[in-house]
Order: C-alpha cells, then structure tokens, then sequence
C-alpha cells in the first residue's frame, strides 16, 4: 500500500516512522510502525514504547527506514 511523496519517497505499512510534531510534546520524538494508510494523507501508527495506536497527518511524520 502507498501514497504519494513524503520527504521524497513512498510512505507504506510497516514502514518506521518518529513523530515530528503533536498536540502532546510527551510524543514528539516517539517511534512508531505505519499499521494502515487512510484518506491518502492519514495514517494510523503503532508506537513502539507503548504498544498503542493513533491517527496523524503523514507531515507530521518522519520516515526513518523502509
């Protein structure tokens, strides 16, 4: 599954994304794996420190490995 251009390459599940902006500053900086891609600029995050889920915007995201 992928989407367009995001800091110059796909974005796909599985990929390991750190969060790079939030509402909450506690998860600004958090590791995460991309679990579903939604609406084609949303996707939903599996962090990895707390085993929870959440939406954002795929801006707010930093691709960190493939």
């Amino acid at each position: 599954m992928q989407i367009g251009d995001f800091n110059g390459s796909k974005v796909q599940v599985g990929d390991l994304v750190r969060i790079r902006q939030s509402y909450s500053q506690k998860m600004i900086g958090k590791l995460a794996v991309v679990v579903n891609i939604w609406q084609g600029i949303n996707v939903t995050i599996h962090m990895i420190d707390t085993g929870e889920e959440h939406d954002f915007h795929i801006k707010k995201l930093e691709v960190l490995c493939k």
